[in-house]
């Protein structure tokens, strides 16, 4: 199977983060990724603040990477917001503000699939002209699924 993370999202996993701090726009991540896990938000906020404790999901160049493994998913869930405004207290590896945001939520039995995911994610977002135009404008989230859907072709 192909584990690349555009091929897992939808229009219920594309969303526009109207928070303006870390705190805020990953309240609205965790809210989603129960809804589409249907997994306890809890759990899903202490194992995703426990994971953002032992280092910053902040990986540079306005990207960060939030991801937690659990158990009882059948598949993975790859949310991906981007942000209206910079979040600047985001303690990103370089400093600099957050917009665009990947969190993934994967199955705690399949390591390798979570290890192609967040590859795929590094790879394509590495990319400074799709991390511009997801960033453009005040993005919508038809825009941002059509621009990483036509980054995959």
């Amino acid at each position: 199977m192909n584990y690349d993370f555009v091929g897992f999202l939808n229009d219920e996993s594309v969303m526009v983060l109207r928070g303006s701090t870390k705190l805020e726009i990953m309240d609205e991540l965790i809210d989603r990724a129960a809804e589409l896990t249907r997994l306890n938000r809890d759990v899903i906020y202490r194992m995703t603040w426990k994971r953002e404790q032992m280092m910053t999901t902040g990986v540079g160049n306005g990207l960060a990477l939030p991801h937690i493994r659990v158990n009882d998913i059948p598949q993975p869930v790859v949310i991906i917001g981007v942000t209206e405004n910079p979040i600047s207290d985001y303690q990103s590896q370089d400093s600099q503000p957050v917009r665009v945001v990947v969190f993934i939520v994967a199955p705690d039995e399949n390591p390798e699939a979570y290890l192609q995911l967040l590859g795929s994610v590094s790879r394509r977002l590495r990319n400074p002209d799709l991390l511009a135009k997801l960033t453009a404008d005040t993005p919508t989230e038809a825009a941002i699924l059509k621009a990483l859907q036509e980054s995959a072709e």
